[in-house]
């Protein structure tokens, strides 16, 4: 039952109003979340593995973020169904998020109410997340092993939201990988990654990675001119 548990309690999370997404993830990288809002709804979808197969759902939710320095809580409901062969499993309900920036804590709970042989009906299940950016290897750079991960909906895709920290104050974005100059972007600007039917917006040249960006362009994947931002 506890497996069963886990499987549901693989549900979604939620962030602040964000214009693109915010990812968290279990410790043991088990089970990730991706909230993103959408005409202004807040939406997450999530994947976990369990026994080697995996649980996928969805939440909507509603909630007014307070300042950063408080507490934001919401509520609304999810559904999750488990993918493979074999019987149809899936389990509906509510949850509620608590993001406790004091505490650096984010928290979701689900009351499993309902489903078609749901393994956990009836349950309650809490389950603590962490921030899931992506860390740059020993050069500093942010392969495409590192950054094309799920982030986006359950399908792998490049981690979107980036910060120039150039140390001169600007980063050239390219045409192509070290190309002609095409656009030219201050330190502390906020980028995202280029997203197509792929998801997928790193390449490779001479072994260094770069990030081609929502100007068309590309910049150098490293940890000296771009970080990852959970937003």
């Amino acid at each position: 039952m506890q497996r069963h548990l886990l499987a549901v309690t693989v549900l979604m999370l939620t962030f602040p109003t964000i214009a693109s997404a915010a990812v968290y993830t279990t410790k043991t990288g088990q089970t990730r979340f991706v909230l993103t809002q959408h005409n202004g709804k807040l939406l997450a979808e999530y994947v976990t593995r369990i026994q080697g197969r995996d649980w996928v759902g969805s939440a909507n939710v509603t909630g007014v973020p307070v300042p950063q320095s408080g507490v934001s809580r919401y509520q609304g409901t999810f559904q999750d169904f488990r993918t493979g062969t074999g019987s149809e499993q899936t389990c509906t309900g509510a949850i509620e998020i608590v993001d406790n920036l004091p505490a650096q804590s984010f928290s979701v709970t689900w009351k499993i109410t309902g489903g078609k042989s749901c393994p956990a009906l009836g349950q309650t299940a809490i389950l603590n997340l962490v921030d899931a950016r992506p860390r740059p290897d020993g050069r500093g750079d942010f392969t495409p092993a590192i950054v094309n991960q799920w982030n986006g909906g359950t399908q792998s895709s490049t981690w979107r939201g980036w910060r120039v920290v150039a140390a001169d104050g600007s980063l050239n974005c390219r045409t192509t990988p070290n190309g002609a100059i095409k656009v030219a972007y201050k330190t502390g600007d906020a980028i995202s990654a280029f997203s197509d039917r792929s998801g997928l917006a790193t390449t490779t040249l001479n072994g260094l990675p770069w990030l081609k960006t929502t100007d068309n362009c590309f910049v150098r994947a490293n940890s000296q001119f771009i970080q990852p931002i959970n937003y």
